[in-house]
């Protein structure tokens, strides 16, 4: 699966957002910086473009790209706080009048002034670490099933939400990040706004899901007791599905474009995220045990879900920008969910049921295999009792007759 992604990942084809690249540049508060651009159109002459002043950073050279290498540098020190604003030219000179028309043609140039860059190191480094916690947390669960040959006691509801969720999220996210049609859609929904999904969300979405179509086979072939898919999960499983059918034959016929079906199973993936812990909250409440229910998986998950809203909270502050909160408060508020449930699940495992514990599949065979060595001892103890009493009554009606015979 890694090797697809890599061989994907170098096939991965690049949208001409503008005629420069990069064209979203980050320069900080009060700090003067340098930056090298290159031109993605070709250069006949050294060309110099000037722009309009702007509030938010003092632009204190003008960019200069030289025909010989296609590439430019621009002086800029940021003055204000403020993100995503467009540098606009005002004047373009080049000897060949051909090369500042090709340039400003799809010219975009953006910038964000930000506080510290002590912070974005600190953004980077939380970012690795919850992703990774979030990677590693789909593996407890596998391997506790593998471990005790059992799956009873995880929830087969949380199961099925789970696989459903993430193969939603793992077709999201490879069409947006590899299907150049559907980059093309959002580009013109999105106008010079990146791609939202990057190589690290296509990997974690693929392992995960890989991870929990897995746990779905534990639940076929290890002992499972009396669980079953509930007939709720099995109904809106079957919406889902119908719904998917349905959007997908829209799109075929062109009713819907691609971006707008794979964002209606993000909405998918959002929905089963609300209500997937339920079940299993359910489950250990009414057996008054977390046994099967990896406690490891719950503290990576709550670990991940942690650090990913302390990133997006450092994000927003050191960009003096709150619009993720309030402007996509979904997300927001399923991280919030997500870490709720895994508090509810730490306090039922380490405080409500902290001394409830299962026999291990082996004890169980071994008190199946003494109660039937004793189903069958009592059975030969009744046979042997009735024999003897049968002989009583043949011996006591044999001395009956000799009586009267008598």
């Amino acid at each position: 699966m890694i090797l697809l992604l890599v061989i994907l990942f170098l096939l991965k084809p690049t949208l001409q957002h503008s005629s420069v690249e990069p064209e979203l540049l980050t320069v900080f508060l009060n700090v003067e910086e340098t930056f090298e651009l290159r031109s993605k159109v070709t250069l006949k002459s050294d060309t110099t473009i000037l722009f309009e002043n702007h509030t938010v950073v003092d632009i204190l050279t003008p960019l200069k790209f030289h025909a010989k290498t296609q590439r430019g540098t621009i002086r800029l020190k940021g003055v204000d706080v403020k993100t995503a604003q467009e540098l606009k030219p005002k004047n373009c000179s080049s000897a060949h009048s051909d090369d500042c028309s090709a340039i400003l043609a799809k010219f975009y140039l953006s910038v964000s002034v930000l506080k510290y860059s002590s912070v974005e190191a600190i953004l980077m480094i939380v970012g690795w670490a919850y992703s990774t916690s979030w990677t590693v947390s789909f593996y407890p669960q596998a391997v506790l099933n593998y471990k005790r040959k059992s799956v009873i006691g995880l929830n087969f509801d949380f199961v099925v939400y789970n696989v459903i969720g993430f193969a939603a999220y793992s077709v999201y996210n490879c069409f947006l990040y590899f299907d150049e049609n559907t980059q093309r859609i959002y580009e013109e929904a999105h106008p010079h706004s990146p791609i939202p999904v990057l190589i690290n969300d296509v990997f974690f979405g693929t392992q995960a899901f890989a991870v929990c179509t897995f746990t779905a086979y534990q639940v076929l072939i290890y002992e499972r007791g009396d669980q079953r898919v509930s007939y709720i999960t099995q109904f809106l499983t079957a919406i889902m599905l119908v719904g998917t059918v349905v959007a997908g034959v829209a799109t075929w016929y062109g009713t819907l474009n691609m971006l707008q079906f794979i964002t209606g199973l993000a909405y998918v993936k959002m929905a089963v995220t609300l209500f997937k812990y339920i079940p299993q909250a359910l489950l250990n409440f009414r057996r008054k045990s977390t046994a099967g229910w990896s406690i490891a998986l719950v503290l990576l998950d709550f670990n991940g879900g942690c650090l990913a809203i302390s990133q997006m909270v450092l994000q927003c502050w050191n960009a003096d920008e709150w619009s993720a909160f309030y402007g996509n408060p979904v997300k927001f508020g399923l991280g919030i969910i997500s870490c709720a449930f895994d508090v509810l699940f730490m306090i039922q495992h380490y405080i409500l049921y902290p001394h409830a514990t299962e026999d291990k599949p082996e004890d169980l065979e071994k008190s199946g295999t003494q109660e039937l060595s004793g189903k069958s001892q009592t059975e030969k103890r009744s046979g042997s009792d009735r024999n003897s009493t049968s002989k009583s009554a043949a011996e006591k009606s044999n001395t009956s007759q000799n009586t009267k015979e008598r």
